[in-house]
């Protein structure tokens, strides 16, 4: 009981802190929504752009990234959190599928998404860009998120359909 109290508590610190649009915003909002959780940014080596460490409640973003990408990193370190979620097996594959599809839907809405895809007849580094995130981030939308939103517009339409 005590840990689905603390993953709900999360995951309104979380949507709370989305809310507030950008990356520096986002990061003032957890010293209130969450003051348990460190935030903090590094020189991170390789392509690592962050990391969440569940032992230390701890998100660190790489410091040299533009501020599309902090915020991206962010939201998807801020899932890793929600779901308290250090990506290590048995479930790690599984959680970091749902911390992408969360990221992405986050993200992105589905109307600006259809607009951004007209807009640029589907190319994805055209969409991330006016969309502010990076491609990874459209990548996922469209083969976690989209996926679910025609299942769902189909299950409305079986409905309707049977009446």
């Amino acid at each position: 009981m005590r840990k689905t109290t603390v993953l709900l508590e999360r995951r309104r610190a979380f949507d709370k802190a989305v809310r507030e649009g950008t990356y520096g915003k986002m990061r003032m909002a957890l010293y209130q929504l969450a003051p348990s959780l460190v935030v903090q940014s590094a020189m991170l080596n390789g392509r690592l752009m962050g990391c969440y460490d569940a032992q230390l409640e701890a998100i660190t973003i790489d410091r040299s990234m533009p501020l599309d990408d902090k915020k991206c990193t962010l939201i998807h370190e801020l899932a890793h959190w929600v779901f308290d979620d250090d990506s290590q097996p048995p479930y790690g594959a599984k959680r970091e599928r749902a911390t992408r599809k969360l990221t992405a839907s986050t993200l992105i809405r589905a109307d600006d998404y259809r607009q951004a895809e007209l807009m640029y007849e589907g190319d994805m580094f055209l969409m991330a860009n006016d969309l502010g995130v990076n491609p990874d981030i459209i990548l996922d939308y469209q083969k976690l998120v989209i996926p679910t939103l025609i299942g769902t517009k189909r299950r409305e339409l079986s409905c309707v359909d049977a009446y």
